[in-house]
């Protein structure tokens, strides 16, 4: 697949200037719109023509595309990967007589085609016009670029602070944990608070990574069945490590062997989960226990625990699943990771109260019995 590079202009410089040209791409089978269009483009100080030859779609540097009926009819396999690969929006100009588009809905042997266009400008061109609809789309361009760089700058940012704050809070563990054999019974517990809250920051870090993951994804994620049991299984242990002082117990001795439909990050809904069960827990010995149930067409996941518990009021905002969202007080990011990676996998999550007097975390994820070649080996 094609990369392409966004333009690393100033932050004064804006496309679409004198001293940011806009690249169009005019590509018309009229010969004398083609003259037209570039005689236009050739006098204009914003703009500047990119070869029209059909070659050059792949790779040139294009800002905008030209193109009338016959041209997008015959490229329009070029044009559809170009949009794809872009890491911006590339708009696409169609001059037609036909300035509604009705003539491009979509039919069995045209599929699709009306979208690969973002304006029309009829025919016979008028510059008014076309200098109109070149703007916007150039407008279109401009704010799609700045949106992806800044997007990358927050996600640089994100990385080198996730890093940072890991590298930070190993020291710590480590420090804290050798200054063991100089503590007594009272300063052995405020070093254990310190290793336990130290531990929450480290999670806190996956949960954004793994959040941020979920942000990337574009429209819907791919999923596979997946075996829940040694997903589970291993996050379960990895709590267990991590909190000693805990008690994890599974509902029958063992998980059943079950598929569901999701994707590598389904070990971050466990682990979220389960440190969530630990970490708001007030008792003075947490414990957590985890049930899988498996129905016909979905798997239920119950995580319950022997904490303070989330009265009904206070459950929607826990999630993220108020007005505020995460700015909410009572928010946490890890269950609103978890919330948000349920629904993508087409399950839902629900906050009870739980027998052991705590709350239970219910999920319920679509069932996906594995097939030859789609279990993913995990």
């Amino acid at each position: 697949m094609m990369e392409t590079e966004t333009p690393a202009w100033g932050a004064d410089v804006q496309l679409g200037t004198e001293a940011a040209p806009a690249q169009v791409l005019p590509m018309l089978s009229h010969g004398g719109n083609q003259r037209v269009l570039d005689d236009w483009i050739q006098r204009q100080d914003r703009y500047e023509v990119v070869s029209g030859d059909p070659d050059a779609l792949p790779e040139a540097d294009i800002d905008v595309v030209v193109l009338d009926e016959p041209s997008l009819r015959e490229h329009r396999t070029e044009i559809r990967e170009r949009k794809a690969d872009a890491d911006a929006i590339l708009p696409v100009l169609l001059v037609s007589s036909d300035t509604t588009g009705d003539a491009w809905t979509q039919t069995e042997t045209q599929p699709a085609v009306s979208e690969l266009f973002d304006e029309v400008l009829k025919t016979p061109i008028e510059t008014a016009e076309l200098r109109s609809r070149l703007d916007t789309l150039v407008r279109t361009r401009a704010q799609s670029i700045a949106l992806k760089q800044n997007s990358d700058q927050l996600l640089l940012l994100n990385r080198i602070t996730r890093h940072d704050i890991r590298n930070d809070m190993s020291v710590i563990i480590g420090w804290t944990e050798q200054i063991a054999a100089h503590t007594d019974d009272a300063g052995d517990e405020i070093r254990q608070r310190v290793l336990d809250s130290s531990q929450h920051v480290v999670d806190l870090t996956k949960a954004v990574r793994e959040f941020v993951d979920t942000l990337q994804t574009a429209g819907d994620p791919e999923l596979e069945a997946v075996e829940l049991g040694p997903v589970a299984t291993a996050e379960l242990t990895k709590r267990r490590e991590a909190f000693d002082d805990a008690e994890f117990v599974v509902a029958g001795g063992e998980i059943p062997q079950v598929h569901v439909r999701a994707n590598n990050l389904l070990a971050s809904v466990f682990r979220n989960v389960l440190n969530n069960a630990v970490q708001h827990n007030d008792s003075a010995t947490p414990r957590v226990e985890i049930a899988v149930e498996a129905r016909s067409d979905t798997v239920v996941v119950t995580v319950a625990d022997n904490g303070p518990g989330i009265p009904p009021d206070r459950r929607d905002a826990v999630l993220g699943r108020t007005k505020q969202g995460l700015d909410h007080p009572a928010a946490g990011l890890g269950l609103y990771l978890v919330d948000t990676l349920v629904a993508q996998y087409g399950g839902t999550l629900q906050i009870r109260d739980a027998d052991l007097g705590g709350a239970a975390i219910e999920i319920e994820l679509p069932n996906a019995p594995a097939e030859a070649g789609e279990l993913r080996d995990r």
